[in-house]
């Protein structure tokens, strides 16, 4: 279920501009002086452009080409890196801070522990991650679904050996950025290494 270029460009008209997500804004304001971050799924950009307001030298990753195009133009001439891969895909160094709202889900069943791993190997001895993932009653888990549904067991799990700050399930019918209605099974995270 691989969103079309119409409906990437629809949701990225719908969210250039809108403030940063508050999980993301709460493990920024954890850090005594900003960092290094990486920004997965960045989309229109409205997380780097916080993190960059808030003097982080960013790496900002999306498989869209337009939103790699939006994210180029957010302004920072030597601390934003833009990535044009699937987070499957990409290869992370190492961050204080790792960011991925709304976006781990889409990452196929059969590539997402290695990613997730990938990715929490990336963050640094007592960075944070702040993630968001998709629970199990969530309307996209329909049959045929290639996105990717945890629980909150499972999400515990991958977060074992960290120090969980934030592990909250919500639950709630609501709209898309794009207008839609859709019942949201989502899972939040802020976990320290």
């Amino acid at each position: 279920m691989r969103p079309s270029e119409e409906l990437w460009q629809r949701f990225l008209a719908a969210t250039r501009g809108q403030p940063a997500w508050g999980r993301l804004k709460k493990a920024e304001s954890m850090f005594d002086q900003p960092g290094d971050a990486l920004d997965v799924g960045a989309g229109a950009g409205r997380d780097t452009q916080y993190l960059l307001d808030h003097g982080w030298r960013v790496t900002a990753v999306d498989s869209s080409e337009a939103a790699v195009e939006l994210l180029r133009t957010l302004a920072s001439e030597d601390r934003l890196r833009v990535v044009h891969s699937p987070a499957q895909d990409f290869e992370p160094e190492t961050y204080d801070l790792v960011n991925a709202q709304f976006a781990l889900p889409f990452i196929p069943p059969s590539r997402f522990g290695k990613t997730v791993k990938g990715l929490q190997d990336a963050v640094r001895p007592r960075g944070l991650m702040a993630v968001t993932f998709f629970g199990p009653h969530d309307e996209w888990n329909a049959p045929g679904s290639e996105l990717t549904f945890t629980t909150k067991e499972d999400v515990e799990d991958m977060f074992g050996a960290w120090e969980v700050i934030d592990l909250t399930e919500i639950e709630e019918d609501g709209t898309t950025a794009t207008g839609g209605t859709k019942h949201w099974d989502v899972i939040h995270v802020i976990a320290r290494k």
